[in-house]
């Protein structure tokens, strides 16, 4: 019986990052926004006649992305127990779940409540957790977390808005989080006996393939997007994966996208504020001021200002709405509104503007952030996408399926070189 790999994601940016590995394999991958059979927001869109079930049957692998990153844990278990539910009812045996790189969580979770309750439901004694992604300079050493060569508590997600990272040590990061005993796994070790979670040493690529080796018979494996692509190797097998190349296999990203394009940047992350910085220097870039209570207020302005560019300008130039370049502009509206209504102040306003854009013709969207990139693909009601092309390690174009006409591209705010909005659109200058 052909192994068939279902994976769940805790955000969208993750989901697309997670597909733009697994596509590298040359095996075929569905992303879904969502759990197709039940209809609701935030994490289950509906499924549209126009998603092809019949691409669903002939997949490898397909990606279910939720927007469970950051929610209350019980609510977070809930969606994903949905997600393997459908999963399993479509016939795939074997599962990932896939969250940052980072480890995004805070000490109740939700990492590790998730995970208890997937192995759970499988009946996994045993579950290897690998966020390592070297290629983005994230690696697992001595059970501690590195981006680049920072501990994870003293790089800038320790003063992450929503999951603050302030330990590097993931073993009682985790422990603090799961019901189960957390062990790790050394470099190039054997899995230890035991009904444990285990925390994987993984400072590169190698790293990575003997873990995928280590787990190739377990039916759940957590952990980021590239730990995904070497145990889809080891699992899935598939004798004509050459002649099942995704899209992204015979596209290119040179030269300018065709049609309008608008960068919406909702990430306040450093590596984000940077690429804006740069951005700028070039084309227009507009800064949201977050002072007025309506998301209506806020949408206008910004729709208006871009008309007014288009108007005074070559009407297809890009550009760019932020709501992370005015000094103070996130935090005042924080403290004016508390933590959570803020984030879904800002994530209300760029859902707002997507819809605009899409109603009025703009064709290519490219989206930084994970909370904003769930807030547009819901408003839109996109279900699903086919991989593109890869921008970025992580970071692919995608093409809605029931809007072939668009590109999205949905960025994780830590992701990117500098020049990486750049090459999003296809431009060197």
């Amino acid at each position: 019986m052909k192994t068939r790999l279902g994976c769940i994601a805790d955000d969208y940016t993750g989901a697309t990052d997670l597909s733009s590995m697994l596509a590298r394999t040359g095996l075929r991958v569905i992303q879904l926004f969502g759990v197709p059979e039940v209809a609701g927001r935030p994490n289950h869109v509906g499924f549209s006649d126009e998603v092809n079930r019949d691409a669903i049957d002939q997949a490898d692998i397909v990606v279910v992305a939720l927007k469970s990153r950051s929610i209350p844990a019980d609510e977070a278990v809930k969606y994903s127990l949905g997600a393997l539910s459908f999963l399993q009812h479509q016939g795939f045996d074997r599962l990932f779940f896939k969250y940052c790189s980072t480890f995004d969580s805070t000490p109740q979770g939700n990492i590790g409540p998730v995970a208890d309750a997937l192995a759970d439901r499988l009946e996994c004694d045993q579950v290897v957790f690998c966020p390592s992604f070297p290629e983005n300079g994230r690696t697992v050493y001595q059970g501690h977390l590195f981006v680049g060569d920072q501990l994870l508590s003293e790089s800038s997600m320790r003063e992450h808005p929503l999951n603050p990272m302030t330990d590097s040590c993931l073993v009682r990061w985790l422990q603090s989080q799961s019901q189960r005993p957390v062990g790790r796994l050394g470099r190039r070790s054997g899995l230890p006996e035991g009904r444990q979670h285990v925390v994987a040493d993984a400072i590169d690529d190698d790293d990575l393939r003997h873990i995928a080796r280590q787990t190739r018979e377990h039916r759940l494996l957590t952990g980021g997007s590239a730990i995904a692509r070497y145990w889809a190797e080891e699992i899935v097998s598939c004798p004509d994966r050459n002649a099942h190349q995704n899209h992204g296999e015979t596209e290119t990203n040179n030269g300018p996208l065709a049609g309008r394009t608008v960068v919406l940047a909702g990430s306040c992350s450093a590596a984000t504020r940077q690429q804006v910085a740069l951005f700028r220097e070039t084309f227009p870039v507009f800064d949201l001021p977050l002072k007025e209570p309506s998301v209506d207020v806020e949408s206008e302005r910004a729709w208006h200002w871009t008309q007014a560019q288009w108007n005074s300008i070559k009407n297809d130039t890009p550009v760019l709405i932020t709501s992370a370049s005015i000094p103070n502009a996130v935090s005042d509206l924080r403290r004016r509104l508390g933590e959570n209504e803020a984030a879904n102040f800002v994530e209300a306003v760029f859902a707002s503007l997507a819809e605009k854009f899409v109603e009025s013709g703009v064709q290519n969207l490219v989206v930084a952030g994970g909370e904003t990139s769930g807030a547009i693909v819901n408003r839109l009601k996109i279900c699903g996408v086919r991989i593109g092309c890869e921008i970025a390690p992580g970071v692919p174009r995608v093409f809605p399926i029931q809007h072939p006409e668009m590109s999205l591209v949905l960025k994780s705010g830590n992701f990117g070189s500098e020049r990486f909005f750049f090459d999003a659109i296809g431009r060197n200058s």
